[in-house]
C-alpha cells in the first residue's frame, strides 16, 4: 500500500475513532423527573401571572425559579383535589427547597436578556415560550424551540437592533 493511501486510512480510521468516542461521551438523553407534579394550567386558571412564580423577568436577564416561600405563598393550606399538591408542603416540613431543573439553554455565545424583551419590547412570554394555559405537567424538555432566523425575523419585525454583538457575546 502506497504512503499516501496509508495515510488516507489512518486519517478515516482516527476521524471514525474520535467521531465515535464524542458520540459515547455524550451518551443517551438523560430525561429528569420534575422536583414537583407542577402543573401551569392550574395555576394559570387562578389567574396567576407568569412572574407570580418567575420573578426577573421585568429587570434582569434571567427568569428565576419559585424558592420554597414562594410556593408556600398559597400551598401553606390545601389547594384543591389534586392528589400530588401536598408534595410541596412535605418539601416545607423537611426544609427542602425546591430543586428545579432548567430546561432552555443557550448556547454560551448568546446573550438573552429577559428585562430587554419584557419590559423594552413589551414581548408575552408565550412569544418565544410554548402558551402554559395547556400545560398540565412540570416541564420535562425545552419549551422555547427559536432559532437564530426566528430571532432576526423578530428583531427585523420591531425594528430591533441586527447588531451581531447585541445578542453574541
Amino acid at each position: 500500500m502506497s504512503s499516501a493511501r496509508r495515510r488516507s486510512v489512518l486519517v478515516v480510521a482516527a476521524v471514525a475513532l474520535f467521531g465515535g468516542v464524542a458520540v459515547a461521551r455524550r451518551g443517551p438523553a438523560v430525561t429528569t423527573r420534575p422536583p414537583l407534579p407542577m402543573s401551569h394550567k392550574r395555576h394559570v386558571e387562578k389567574d396567576m401571572k407568569c412572574r407570580a412564580c418567575h420573578q426577573g423577568v421585568e429587570g434582569e436577564a434571567m427568569a428565576s425559579f419559585p424558592t420554597l416561600a414562594d410556593c408556600m405563598d398559597c400551598h401553606k393550606t390545601p389547594q384543591g383535589q389534586e392528589p400530588t399538591e401536598p408534595e410541596v408542603r412535605a418539601l416545607a416540613a423537611h426544609r427542602q427547597e425546591v430543586s428545579w431543573v432548567r430546561r432552555n439553554r443557550l448556547a454560551g455565545h448568546v446573550y438573552f436578556s429577559h428585562a430587554a424583551h419584557v419590559t423594552l419590547a413589551h414581548m408575552k412570554c408565550e412569544d418565544c415560550h410554548r402558551d402554559m394555559r395547556t400545560m398540565d405537567r412540570a416541564l420535562t424538555e425545552p419549551d422555547v424551540h427559536q432559532d437564530m432566523d426566528a430571532c432576526v425575523a423578530c428583531h427585523r419585525a420591531k425594528h430591533a437592533s441586527l447588531d451581531c454583538l447585541a445578542c453574541h457575546k
